[in-house]
């Protein structure tokens, strides 16, 4: 899965003010149940799941790759009401990757300066379960470099394979706990993860080009903005009890049957 290999028109068009929405903007990620492992869409640190009927439906292709020491083998995750399920019996390991992406996520409108502009949006998550050196396959991709400074783990962030630097990062777990972190001129950071439990590290990257979407069996799509919103996730065994687990807030879809205008995620 090397996707930031891309067949797409490309044209770059003059640098815009990243969108206010982009910052609050709904994610991919995994997280543990159980024994297992479990696929969420919405934000982690509201304690936010999008549900079906609703946002969750709105995934569209959603391709899956288990990464491991012994190979690469391709997954179809398995819908619920509130979450996907890997298939029966796969069980990733300490040096495995579970690596999802939705290339064909539907398209939006972004408000610029009175303008509207469609913006082809990208939903990815990878999962670790060690912080033992990993390589980009993503678009925009977050790994774990293998390396540690004292008690914070450090990670790297890359865009179309290269690093990526003067990001912010958001580092976030269940309880609201964040912090924010900005990746060095090799697109590198470190962390201190005290809690344990669940994690992401989260980025929503803006290229400013323009392009055309080209789907088997549907009409092209022209875009002005490509967003890429990517999340490491993963699990902390030791360090501090975790903090309680942050109230649970309605995703979209809900608010809506009840006659409440949800605010604006992406």
């Amino acid at each position: 899965m090397k996707t930031f290999t891309r067949t797409l028109v490309r044209i770059v068009v003059p640098a815009l003010l990243l969108s206010a929405s982009a910052a609050q903007a709904h994610q991919f990620w995994y997280e543990k149940a159980g024994d297992g492992l479990t696929f969420r869409y919405g934000e982690l640190d509201q304690n936010l799941h999008e549900v079906s009927p609703g946002g969750i439906d709105r995934i569209a292709r959603l391709e899956t790759t288990w990464y491991s020491p012994g190979g690469e083998k391709a997954l179809t995750l398995e819908k619920r009401p509130d979450r996907l399920d890997l298939p029966a019996g796969v069980a990733p390991g300490a040096a495995d990757s579970l690596v999802s992406v939705d290339l064909e996520y539907p398209m939006f409108d972004t408000a610029r300066d009175g303008q509207s502009l469609r913006t082809y949006w990208v939903p990815a998550t990878r999962w670790v379960g060690d912080f033992s050196k990993r390589e980009p396959v993503l678009t925009l991709d977050i790994v774990p470099t293998g390396e540690r400074h004292g008690d914070a783990v450090e990670f790297q962030v890359t865009y179309l394979g290269e690093p990526l630097a003067g990001e912010p990062i958001k580092v976030s777990v269940a309880s609201g706990w964040t912090r924010i972190a900005t990746s060095d001129v090799d697109g590198k950071f470190h962390v201190t993860l005290p809690w344990q439990g669940d994690y992401s590290i989260n980025l929503y990257f803006i290229d400013e080009v323009e392009g055309v979407r080209k789907l088997e069996g549907q009409a092209d799509e022209a875009y002005q903005l490509e967003g890429y919103n990517t999340t490491l996730s993963f699990r902390v065994a030791e360090g501090l009890e975790p903090l309680p687990v942050a109230e649970k807030t309605l995703p979209a879809s809900v608010l809506k049957d009840m006659g409440i205008t949800p605010p604006k995620h992406r």
